[in-house]
This record gives structure tokens, sequence and C-alpha cells, in this order.
């Protein structure tokens, strides 16, 4: 009896498996003659302009979408509406879906953002840990629905399309997007693609059915480059890993970096983006090897290949060449920003241009053009675009909604790795507890790069900055208290600039009230919390005292300290060193003076250099840039919740990597 209804039940699901399998089957022949049918009636312009995306800082006219047929408009890092509202937001991508619909076939546009942690250029959104704190959760039920509410957030924006997840396997710790990758071991990585690309491309019920496309990046190798192959960049820039050159074999590639992307395909990944670097020489944008036969063909791969910024200025090569070459490599849709500092032609008008000569001439096949709009019009078809290219504003309130900011929290708490302790951890909620350090109040260390703006935004509170503690803001100590924190990185002309824009009245001072409402227009999320504000929050009846510069010390009072990277993006965070910066060092060298037990949070995109302290530390927590929910390291600290993060990666000692401090899966709890 038994055998007989586990064959029923059997039966069954092969039956259900088959009915899903024949309406999905049904569903993609009918995408393709509909995509077919389209793909007959469009003229080469239209194809071309399909293939074109710019962003919207460097759209000339509104009216160029429907002029060149444009089929897709990014708002890349710090490209946002006049208004950065959700509902700016929504009003600026309706409108020019409006305009691409205005065109002869009624293609829709799809609208591309830098949604990495949350839909981190929106003011007011949910802010959500990078992808190295992801990691140290290792927790894939979490990753789904950390992205899932990232969709959903992006979906009531009107957009259609994130550049993430990025599955990079980052190996030096010195490159400046080592944060962007889940960790350092493909295990690792591959274990929460699948859940990466499947929380961001879930059917949304709950805003008009939408679906948001994913973005597998970079394809590949791009966590692997060379130290001192970095490429330059405009004329002005060098980078020292970012953009360089990788050096595997095929073998190691392959076993490598890999897995993931066949696993993100398997998920049925919409997009996959080109990596900046190359592979022995090759740049990836220009490989045909790379993005065809190994991507397309061997991989099997049906959705678009979207090239990088500008991706394609890099294939050597003049700009006419380069966009030959990008096309027949196997790129579908350009990323051609518009004119920036440094270049001469590089513009959507000219790339469109010198796109339809080269077919007319036959340096690219009308056979290649057909096959990358193919893809195109797939995703868009798949999407629901044609359908429904719009969205209604009955879903702004999902923006930074209460749900998705206890998922933050949550997130926080899970990646939370605690390195040491000596019984100081977790604290008691009535204890005297003096906070020092340069991120401790400072939420654009918390969120990093990406963040607002494309290298993310550093926001100092006045305490810190006022070294003397008097009231009043100088230049002098602006300036200096600054340099500290960034050293070689230190752009004084923008910050001095910064320092001007508050002093109003040109007196060379500035109070707490003026500073506070200028850092307050430059920060993400107008409900973040910082960690002294989450400290407040959790243990309302604990003594605080926020002596930034460890000033002044209590006697007695257990001393956290909260030290941390200024934020970067890519090249910009390439770095040599790694140490911590001058200001958190001579705030810890006061600590130590002081004779008082000391509890570290370090705040950071990846491991510092520190195992020349480490000794001087009672207690010592890493948190990977967890972006606007301080309370959820609050709630670790006081033991609310148990530490459950582990290191995703080997902990150096140098920046050579010879020596390691911690291995990979390090992490205690309390109890």
């Amino acid at each position: 009896m038994l055998a007989k209804r586990f064959s029923l039940v059997l039966l069954t699901i092969l039956v259900l498996s088959a009915c899903t399998f024949s309406s999905n089957k049904k569903e993609e022949q009918s995408i393709a003659k509909k995509v077919a049918t389209i793909l007959d009636q469009m003229t080469l312009a239209e194809k071309v302009g399909q293939m074109t995306q710019v962003d919207k800082r460097l759209l000339d006219s509104p009216e160029d979408i429907q002029t060149y047929h444009i089929g897709s408009i990014l708002s890349g890092g710090g490209s946002v509406p006049k208004i950065n509202t959700p509902k700016g937001w929504l009003e600026m991508v309706n409108g020019y879906q409006k305009m691409a619909m205005n065109n002869r076939l009624g293609i829709p546009l799809i609208y591309g953002i830098d949604a990495v942690h949350g839909h981190n250029n929106v003011l007011g959104a949910t802010v959500f840990p990078h992808n190295l704190a992801l990691g140290a959760s290792n927790d894939a039920d979490l990753v789904y629905r950390v992205n899932k509410a990232t969709a959903i957030e992006v979906a009531s924006t009107g957009i259609h399309w994130t550049f993430s997840p990025c599955i990079t396997i980052p190996q030096d710790p010195r490159w400046g997007r080592f944060y962007e990758g889940f960790g350092q071991t493909t295990a690792i990585v591959d274990a929460l693609t699948n859940a990466a690309v499947l929380g961001y491309q879930d059917r949304l019920s709950n805003v008009q059915n939408k679906q948001v496309a994913a973005c597998a990046k970079h394809f590949i190798g791009d966590g692997a480059t060379v130290w001192g192959t970095g490429t330059r960049v405009d004329g002005v820039h060098t980078y020292m890993l970012d953009r360089g050159d990788v050096q595997l074999d095929d073998k190691t590639l392959r076993e490598i970096y890999l897995p993931p992307y066949k696993t993100a395909i398997a998920a049925d990944v919409k997009t996959i983006m080109a990596s900046f670097n190359s592979i022995r020489g090759e740049k990836c944008h220009g490989s045909k090897y790379i993005l065809t036969d190994l991507l397309k063909e061997e991989l099997g791969f049906e959705g678009f290949v979207v090239s990088d910024w500008a991706g394609i200025d890099e294939i050597p090569g003049d700009y006419k060449q380069d966009v030959i070459n990008g096309v027949n490599a196997g790129i579908d849709m350009v990323m051609v920003p518009g004119i920036m500092e440094g270049q001469n032609q590089e513009h959507y008008k000219t790339f469109i241009k010198f796109l339809i000569e080269a077919v007319n001439e036959g340096s690219v096949s009308i056979k290649r053009i057909d096959d990358a709009v193919r893809r195109i019009l797939k995703v868009k078809m798949e999407l629901g675009l044609f359908e429904d290219p719009y969205i209604d504003d009955s879903h702004l309130d999902k923006i930074g909604s209460l749900e998705h900011r206890e998922l933050a929290r949550e997130a926080v708490q899970k990646s939370a790795v605690l390195l040491k302790n000596k019984g100081v951890l977790p604290f008691n909620k009535s204890t005297s507890i003096t906070i020092v350090g340069s991120a401790a109040h400072n939420l654009g260390v918390q969120n990093g790069g990406w963040t607002t703006d494309w290298q993310g935004i550093f926001t100092p509170d006045f305490a810190f900055l006022d070294y003397n503690n008097d009231g009043t803001l100088t230049k002098k100590e602006y300036v200096s208290q600054i340099e500290k924190v960034y050293e070689n990185k230190f752009e004084e002309k923008s910050w001095v600039g910064h320092f001007e824009e508050i002093d109003q009245d040109n007196n060379g001072k500035v109070n707490a009230v003026d500073f506070t409402g200028f850092m307050s227009n430059r920060v993400l999320q107008p409900n973040g919390t910082t960690i002294l504000d989450g400290i407040k929050e959790v243990a309302p009846n604990a003594k605080v005292t926020y002596d930034p510069n460890a000033n002044t010390i209590p006697e007695g009072d257990v001393v956290l300290a909260v030290i941390g990277e200024y934020p970067y993006a890519e090249g910009f965070g390439d770095d040599a060193d790694l140490r911590l910066n001058k200001a958190d060092l001579e705030i810890l060298e006061r600590v130590y003076a002081s004779g008082n037990k000391v509890v570290v949070v370090l705040i950071s995109g990846r491991p510092l250099m520190i195992s020349e302290y480490i000794q001087n530390w009672d207690a010592f927590v890493a948190s990977f840039l967890p972006g606007m929910a301080g309370e959820g390291l609050a709630d670790v600290l006081f033991g609310d919740t148990n530490p459950q993060g582990k290191l995703s990666f080997t902990w150096p000692t140098s920046v050579n990597g010879i020596d390691v401090l911690y291995v990979q899966g390090s992490g205690e709890q309390y109890n």
C-alpha cells in the first residue's frame, strides 16, 4: 500500500513537472515568435539604437531616446533626478519610458542602476550590508530576502534592471572592489549566487507583478588581477589592480571563476556584464573566445551581454575599431555613457554612427546585430515591459519600509564576526562605556562605496573634526582630521571646497549646527542609524560617553573604539598598505595609555593590517560595511543576538599574504 501511494505521488510530481516544462516551453516559443516579428520590421538604425545604453546625465536631450531609438538608460553612481526622492525617480523613469514608447514599434526602455546593496542611489531607500558581509553570514536565505527586498524597492521606482550581483572571487585585499564579492573561495560564492539571482529576479506580486533583471558580473576573472597591471583611466588616475591583467591558465580560471556563472545561468540570470580586466593581455570586452565561444556557446547563456562603463574604450585601437571589436566579440548592449573628461569622441551618437557604418561596410555582420537585438528584446519581453512598461506611485511606501529596515538589521546581526573576546563581551546594558573612533558616528563609513555617490560619501561628525572640543571648527582642524583619515589619498581641493561651502560668512569658523545641516544633506538615508545611535537605542540605560578623539576617558569605563576605512569604489580603493588610518591609530594610543579595557569594532571592506595592534585589544568585532542599520551591531555587542558571522576569506598579517592572522571560517560566539 505504501509503495503504491509513493508511486502515485511520484507520478503526480512527474505530471506537474511535465506540465510546467510544457508551459515554459510554450511561453519561450511565443516570446521567440513575437521577437522575430518585431525584428523583421526593424531598420538598422532601430536595431543599433536598441544596442545603445546612455547615462541619463549625459543624454543631450530626452528626445534623443526617440530620435536614436535608444534601448536603455542607466543611472551610474551619483546620476540622480533633480529631486532625489522615490517619487522623483519614478516620475523621471516613467518620463523616459513615455518618450521611448512613442517610437514606431513601441519598444520599451530597460532602465539600469547600480543597486548593489539596496537601492543605494535613492534617498530614503534601505541600504543593506555589502556582499562581503553577506558572505560572512553564509546564509543563502538571507541573501535571497535581501536581494528580493532590493528588487521591490527598485521596481517601485519604475526601474527594471540592477547591475548586480557581483560574483567575483577576490584574492587580493588591496583591490578596491574586494567588498563586492561574497568571499575568497569558489564554494562560498557559488553557494550564494543562486540565492542572489533568484532574489533579484523573483516575480513581485506586491509590485504590479513586476520583475527586475539581475546582472551577474564581471565576466570573467576580475578578482584575480595582478598588482601593477591596472589600467590608467581618464588620463589622470592609475589603478594598480582594478581593470588589470589576469595571468591564470585556462584550467585554473575555469575551476575557480567559472562555477558561479554556471550557477547564475542555471538560475536564468537575464544579463551578464563583461569585465574590465584582460586575460593574459587580451581585454575581455574584445575577446570573442570569452564572450561568445565560452559564455554564449559553451555555457549556453541566452540573455544579453552588456559592457561595463565605457568598457569598449579600453580595447586597443581607435574608437571605431573598439566598436567593431567589442560587438564582434559578443557584447550585445554597449554602455556608452557620453562625453567624459579625457574622452574626445566616445559619445552615443558617435557610437551609433560608427556601428551603422561598420555594418554597411561589412566589418560587423547583420547576423551579429540581429543576434544582439534578439537577446535584448527577449529580456524586455520576459520582464513584461511590452505589456506594462510603467509603474504607478502606489508602491512608494515600500522604499525604506519598516519591514526592509528590520531585514537590514538582521543582516548586520548575522554578518558581524567576533574574532577575539577576553570575557569583555557581551556588554551589560547598564555598563559605563566610552565610545571613540572615526567610524562611531559616521554613516558614510558604514555604507562604504556605491552609496548616493559612486565613491560613497565620508560623513564625519562635528565632534570628531572638532579636535580641540571647543564647539567651533576651524579650517585647520577640518583639513587636519580629514587628512589623517585619507593620508596619501587626500584630495585637499575638494575637502577645502566643502569647508568653504559650509562657511558661508567666510570667517574661517563653522559651528555644529551649520556643519550638521551640511552633512545631513549628503547622507543617503535620513533614517540611517550610526553605531553610536544604535547603542543608545539598544541600551538606553547604559552610561555612554562619546569622545571620538579619546581626549578624556573616565577611569573604569570600557572603551569601545569604532574605527574604519574611508569610503571608496573600484580602482580608487586600490591600496598598497591597508594600514589603519592615522586618526584612529592616534586615538587607540590614547586609549591604551588610559589602562581601560578596549573593545575594537572595525568597519571595513576588506581585511586591514592589524596584527601589530590586536594584542592590545580585549575584544575584536569585524563588520564589513554594514550599511544603515547600526543598531544591528549594537544587538551583537550587548548580546541580544549571538555573533554568527564567519570570515569568508583569509585574514593576512601583511599585504604580501605570506602569514595568516585568521583563517577562513574564523569567528567566535558568546556561548
